[in-house]
């Protein structure tokens, strides 16, 4: 199937939903307008059409067409959680801060050519990543960065009375059953239980997007075996979660079920 949009055709291997398809391209007609009183500058390579901008010497690159491929579920060079944007050529690792239901990538793109489409950008809404297009003085008016969270010590021992299932035997379930669905009873940080239907591994979703939870781990600024988490995919909740393995009251995996007595 080939798609025209006002950036280029996208060729996919199965039918997109027509609801899918409407909302994209009216994503990139919202860029295509936006574009046309901006400072970003179009360039065609191989049909398809990239936005670019230079600001105080660093190159920006964005690929609203390859937002749409990553809107249709197809495959990028780009994570999909992240936007399709290179700062000088490399991956500028740009991601959404909504925790929940995202944009689209398209709505996203929109976003990004308004907001650094003229000279006078608002420096406090440039992500964290693309801090070096920014003047000395545009970094020291930017407002001081929230305190961080008291930091987790590993291994203090919860102070509720439950009874848990040894840590090593759920590192050993799941690191056994490296890619599988499961349910899980676990205790959170402060204190109250939390049931999830997870699953852990590489796969392809019901949307044809690719799901990873190791990729996704190891991407993360810190460890999280560090503080006694296992990053795994909420099935319920459609997004990437952690579960604390040295709380676990309940899981059942692989046909195998153990419970702790404080199990609910």
């Amino acid at each position: 199937m080939i798609y025209k949009t006002p950036f280029g055709p996208v060729k996919t291997s199965t039918p997109v939903e027509n609801v899918t398809f409407n909302a994209v391209q009216r994503a990139l007609q919202w860029c295509e307008t936006i574009l046309t009183s901006t400072d970003w500058i179009p360039v065609s390579q191989a049909g398809n059409i990239s936005l670019r901008r230079t600001i105080h010497g660093q190159t920006i690159e964005i690929f609203p067409l390859e937002a749409a491929r990553m809107d249709f579920g197809m495959k990028s060079r780009f994570n999909a959680e992240h936007l399709p944007i290179n700062l000088n050529n490399q991956n500028a690792c740009v991601r959404s801060i909504h925790p929940r239901s995202r944009p689209l990538h398209t709505d996203m793109m929109a976003s990004m050519i308004l907001l650094l489409g003229r000279t006078d950008f608002n420096p406090a809404s440039v992500p964290r990543t693309l801090h070096s297009i920014l003047t000395k003085e545009q970094l020291a008016s930017l407002p001081p960065p929230p305190p961080p969270r008291g930091a987790y010590i590993a291994g203090l021992p919860s102070t509720s009375g439950r009874a848990f299932i040894p840590e090593s035997r759920i590192l050993e379930l799941t690191r056994h059953h490296s890619s599988a669905n499961f349910t899980v009873q676990f205790e959170k940080r402060d204190g109250t239980l939390r049931n999830m239907a997870a699953r852990i591994g590489s796969w392809i979703g019901p949307s044809g997007k690719e799901r990873d939870t190791y990729r996704v781990s190891d991407a993360m600024s810190y460890d999280p075996s560090h503080y006694n988490l296992k990053t795994v995919f909420d099935l319920e909740q459609n997004e990437y979660r952690h579960i604390a393995t040295d709380r676990v009251t309940r899981i059942s995996i692989g046909g195998e079920t153990l419970r702790s007595a404080s199990a609910e």
